[in-house]
């Protein structure tokens, strides 16, 4: 039978209200240990060390069969994982325009970088050399480096021209941001406006925030998120004083549980290795294995694994 993890009655109520109710079973720890997981927030950055033997040796390792989905593009981790990669393009242009232009660059589709991506994300797609877009951070003002923080509308012209593009081609568009009643609208908007697209949200929006993503999930079944950075791992590696978003060593917080059985289509996993967080790769994944999966029946793990993204991003099985 099902052990019971949640917290003790000996805690304050804000705490019980806060953390997992949750159930595992050794059945749900075991499979959980052994099923294959699509990291889909796998930076593999060109100024990251990191080669793509490394990159293939560490997914081996740690049972993950398909990773990436945000960017930049690297052919020498495509040559190496061939179709276990799933390939993003247009980060580093993103960053790059917001350096140079600021916020304003950001929304210009006349930007002379964004001219350029355009032009080159259209033959790689067509060749089906990448899958998708991001990610792009449209509004990270509590998040990130503060260098890099922003905040723009995410339905700008722009951003319209990268959806025009993904839907040619049945792609991805990844987005990072922070929800509030304008990217609310605005997601729904091109969501709607451009049905072949799926928008997969970073870090399910970098917030404690499940309910604002229900909302999303019930209204575009073409919205997902994937879970990078909202558990304990990775602020742990980094040195970051921060709380966990959706869960803990406690399994998934409760309103997160609800979300992930409520609409098990459009959620996915991801560790967001970047920024020096690729040392502790292994206990990403670890985390997810230990922490998040086991707390679902495998039918709903089997999905937030890998199945979703394999439907999403139509990898190889």
């Amino acid at each position: 039978m099902f052990k019971s993890v949640f917290l003790g009655s000996c805690f304050s109520l804000t705490l019980l209200t806060f953390n997992s109710f949750a159930q595992s079973s050794p059945e749900t720890v075991e499979f959980a240990k052994k099923i294959p997981i699509a990291d889909v927030h796998m930076h593999t950055y060109q100024q990251n060390p990191r080669s793509a033997a490394w990159w293939k040796e560490q997914m081996d390792v740690n049972g993950v069969k398909w990773g990436g989905a945000v960017g930049d593009y690297r052919e020498d981790v495509q040559a190496e994982l061939k179709d276990r990669f799933i390939p993003a393009i247009g980060q580093i242009a993103f960053f790059k325009v917001f350096f140079k232009d600021n916020t304003r660059g950001l929304i210009d589709p006349e930007n002379p970088v964004f001219q350029d991506l355009y032009g080159r994300a259209d033959k790689l797609f067509e060749s089906g050399l990448v899958k998708g877009f991001g990610e792009f951070h449209t509004d990270n003002h509590t998040s990130g480096h503060p260098r890099i923080r922003r905040v723009i509308r995410t339905d700008n012209p722009a951003m319209r021209k990268f959806y025009a593009i993904a839907e040619r081609y049945s792609g991805f568009v990844q987005i990072h941001a922070e929800f509030d009643k304008d990217f609310g609208k605005d997601i729904l908007s091109l969501s709607a406006d451009f049905p072949n697209v799926t928008t997969v949200l970073s870090h399910c929006l970098s917030a404690n925030d499940a309910n604002s993503l229900a909302l999303l999930f019930s209204k575009r079944t073409n919205i997902t998120c994937e879970m990078s950075a909202t558990g304990e791992a990775i602020n742990r590696i980094l040195g970051l004083n921060k709380s966990p978003i959706a869960f803990n060593s406690s399994g998934p917080f409760k309103d997160w549980k609800k979300l992930i059985e409520s609409y098990p289509d459009q959620v996915m996993l991801g560790t967001d290795p970047c920024c020096g967080a690729d040392r502790g790769y292994s206990e990403l994944i670890s985390e997810l294995r230990a922490n998040l999966l086991p707390y679902f029946s495998p039918e709903i793990m089997e999905k937030l694994a890998y199945k979703n993204a394999v439907r999403i991003f139509k990898l190889k099985e």
